[in-house]
């Protein structure tokens, strides 16, 4: 399996997890359950937190770490047992402790994609259990990140806000 999904003509960010629907994921109306969408996509923000360096051993090594603030799904395809997933991430923006994380979930099996998950992070020191500025050479690594992966143009649905029925 390729690492990057194609969309547009470009080539995007990173792949950050692959996967293939297990029966247990599928609900009595014979699809993924919606609580799924949001497991699969926690695991590649995992991974993508591994990726660009505020995983596990930051966490371990500063007692800093960071925490979800405001997070939004929008559910655009059914996905159903034996698909084959991929979540493509990206880093799009980052302050002196803000980063804004977008993810696609791909349904490799049916060329498209299935969910979009937009989150902002805010770097804490788990010590003091507060928000704090994140160390200037992380920042500029994480700013390089963002350079990089808005190249390829923002994804569709980026600030996408909820419309309720009038």
């Amino acid at each position: 399996m390729v690492n990057f999904f194609k969309l547009r003509g470009l080539f995007v960010p990173t792949t950050t997890l692959q996967t293939v629907v297990p029966c247990e994921w599928i609900d009595v109306n014979e699809h993924m359950n919606a609580t799924r969408y949001g497991l699969v996509i926690y695991d590649a923000h995992y991974n993508f937190t591994q990726q660009i360096g505020l995983g596990d051993d930051y966490v371990a090594q500063y007692d800093c770490g960071k925490v979800v603030v405001e997070s939004h799904m929008v559910y655009e395809r059914e996905i159903v047992l034996g698909d084959e997933l991929e979540v493509v991430s990206w880093l799009l923006a980052v302050d002196a402790k803000r980063m804004h994380f977008f993810h696609e979930l791909y349904n490799r099996s049916k060329g498209c994609r299935a969910a979009t998950s937009e989150q902002v992070d805010v770097h804490v020191d788990l010590r003091a259990r507060r928000s704090a500025p994140l160390p200037e050479a992380l920042r500029g690594s994480l700013l390089e990140r963002v350079r990089q992966d808005i190249k390829a143009g923002l994804p569709d649905g980026v600030g996408r806000q909820i419309r309720p029925p009038t």
